[in-house]
């Protein structure tokens, strides 16, 4: 970030406390630091995976593992510029720059090409985001003409014929149904080859170790702790009722506390546990799967491109030859992640699998679907100032596995796109978990200042869509926070509450609204058709 001289009125606090070290945390930490504005302030960063300053040794800084709270650590994460909003495509875009030139470590980015396609009817989202990804500058930063362009980067797809091909995928088998591989693999759409994916574990434990350098200095300390509740100045009789409640930092869950002029909270999918953003936040469950795959399958299919169906939201990003197996990775501990069941099976697959063993399995390829989600409603009481509380019932994370249906319609996803006689076709999957996103209504982040408390910052609402923003995000951010936003300052603040009916995101998600995650649980397979649609 090149610094400009802030605003009269702006004065850089003596004291900040991030909490959450996700991608929301840890560029906003290292922007902070970064900046000679706030040269003169303390920094601290307390989530619960992390070792406190006073107890790292210099090892720590190279051992470090990130945040397993965090959504982004995971094996992999799409990165693009293939947005409808044309603001976020060029911030994207400008991401992406620093992706292709090394942030996060050697390896960590792979420019493989996106496909994106939408079923019958199509997709204004994906008609839009071509568009603007046929106006992105090209990478030397030149002008680009349109056609130029098209015909350089990016490809339509008009029948589901072309989507396999884009693909890479194998011709499908004369039994399978065309009905299914139409909605699976979709019928129209572009691929975008300047589009790719990242090693997100890989990105985020990087980031951490580049902001560990600030560990032996006076401006970082580390916390290690979980935050149970806002800290607020106590209350003056003499004062007004009407004065704000002031913020002055947290309460851990072992009743410690931590202090600070300012705290952000940039706590994702866990922040309506602190405050009730009852119609402006919540967390949503997403479901995930892994394949396994012998180190010559994963050398096969690690060209191939990412395919993303904007109508069912279900997606599948190459394996990384490099990458930790997801059964030893930090992203998949053992709370976070259940060991798929074992489908029947077919006539002669036996004897394949029989076959495979011989070969170990050292990579795994990742299934997934960007939807509206589950909802897990979660009764609870939060504080609202030095006095007061509010009872509530937040959609927050759950250590659940995915629900039956939505494992039986990943299948019918895997079945599809490798159909049999594939060895892959009908392989168990090694892992399931839930991925949960801090949604927003409309899919825009929020950060901001709370309306409603002096010394609080907000710094969350992912959405399924942050973690490519890693490399220019905290910049934007204290931005944001120093009054100097431009468009992102209207496009992420405070907005008014939402009924959970009328959350539409930004058009990208696939899948049905308000499925509950308990209820979905005890439907099981039956409860839903084969797409899991009453499900998501």
């Amino acid at each position: 970030m090149t610094d400009c001289a802030a605003q009269p009125s702006y004065k850089s606090p003596s004291s900040i406390l991030v909490v959450g070290a996700g991608v929301f945390g840890l560029s906003t930490t290292l922007a902070l630091l970064e900046s000679s504005i706030y040269s003169q302030t303390r920094v601290t960063l307390v989530d619960p995976d992390l070792p406190p300053t006073k107890h790292q040794s210099e090892r720590d800084h190279h051992t470090h593992k990130p945040s397993s709270q965090a959504s982004s650590i995971d094996s992999s994460r799409i990165i693009r510029p293939d947005y409808a909003n044309p603001a976020y495509s060029r911030l994207a875009a400008e991401a992406q720059e620093a992706w292709r030139n090394g942030f996060g470590g050697q390896d960590v980015y792979h420019e493989s090409g996106l496909v994106v396609v939408a079923g019958k009817g199509g997709s204004q989202y994906v008609e839009a985001a071509c568009r603007n990804v046929e106006n992105i500058p090209t990478h030397d930063g030149a002008s680009a003409d349109r056609e130029v362009k098209r015909a350089k980067d990016v490809e339509t797809l008009s029948s589901t014929q072309e989507i396999r091909k884009a693909a890479g995928l194998t011709a499908r088998s004369q039994r399978d149904d065309e009905e299914v591989e139409s909605e699976v693999l979709g019928c129209t759409g572009y691929i975008n080859y300047t589009s790719g994916w990242a090693n997100a574990e890989g990105a985020i434990r990087n980031t951490m170790q580049r902001l560990l350098r600030y560990g032996h200095t006076s401006r970082l300390s580390l916390e290690g702790g979980r935050v149970k509740q806002l800290l607020f100045s106590p209350s003056d009789p003499d004062k007004n009722d009407s004065t704000k409640p002031t913020v002055t930092g947290v309460v851990l869950s072992d009743s410690s506390q931590l202090e600070a002029d300012l705290t952000i909270l940039a706590t994702g999918a866990w922040t309506p546990s602190l405050l009730d953003l009852h119609g402006r936040l919540q967390a949503t469950g997403q479901v995930v799967a892994y394949l396994p795959l012998t180190a010559a399958e994963a050398q096969e299919l690690q060209p191939l491109p990412v395919l993303l169906n904007l109508s069912t939201g279900y997606f599948v990003i190459p394996p990384a030859l490099n990458a930790s197996s997801p059964s030893t990775s930090s992203f998949s501990s053992p709370s976070l992640t259940h060991a798929a069941a074992r489908p029947a099976k077919g006539e002669g697959e036996e004897e394949e699998e029989e076959e495979e063993e011989r070969e170990p399995y050292t990579h795994h390829l990742k299934f997934a679907r960007h939807a509206h989600g589950y909802l897990n409603h979660t009764p609870l009481t939060i504080s609202t100032s030095p006095t007061t509380t509010v009872s509530t019932s937040p959609s927050l994370p759950s250590s659940a596995p995915p629900p039956p249906s939505a494992l039986h319609a990943m299948r019918t996803f895997q079945q599809t796109l490798f159909a049999a006689p594939h060895p892959l076709s009908r392989r168990p999957f090694s892992h399931t978990r839930l991925c949960w996103y801090a949604d927003a209504p409309k899919g825009d982040f929020l950060i901001t200042y709370h309306p409603e408390y002096e010394g609080l910052f907000l710094c969350t609402g992912g959405s399924g869509h942050g973690f490519k923003f890693l490399p220019v995000l905290g910049a934007k951010v204290v931005d944001v926070l120093r009054g100097q936003g431009g468009e992102w300052t209207e496009a992420w603040g405070w907005r008014e509450r939402v009924s959970e009916e009328e959350w539409r995101g930004d058009g990208s998600r696939g899948g049905g609204r308000g499925e509950v995650l308990g209820e979905a649980m005890r439907e099981g397979v039956e409860g839903g058709d084969e797409w899991g649609r009453s499900k998501l």
